[in-house]
């Protein structure tokens, strides 16, 4: 059961949001294992930051949301975190 447990808490889990301005971010694509290892590295390769270890509750809630669609406004305050943490460290 221990072997189990264990391998549940490897699953990476990994979410692409895009943010135009005005309204909530989108959902543009979630993943898991090998998938959003592979998410994660392309990001990376393009450019785009990527915020390691965020809370699984937030992907869980993310994984709920349909691409090309909103987040919902319950995690608005979650996400909003991740953006301004993004923000200030691109400007250091």
């Amino acid at each position: 059961m221990q072997k189990t447990a264990d391998k549940l808490t490897e699953i990476l889990r990994a979410c692409a949001l895009e943010y135009k301005g005005t309204g909530a971010p989108l959902v543009k694509a979630y993943a898991e294992g090998e998938a959003a290892r592979r998410m994660v590295a392309l990001a990376r390769e393009h450019g785009v930051e990527v915020k390691d270890g965020e809370e699984e509750s937030l992907l869980l809630a993310l994984k709920t949301v349909k691409v090309n669609t909103q987040i919902p406004p319950e995690i608005y305050l979650a996400v909003a975190r991740i953006y301004a943490y993004l923000t200030q460290e691109r400007l250091k």
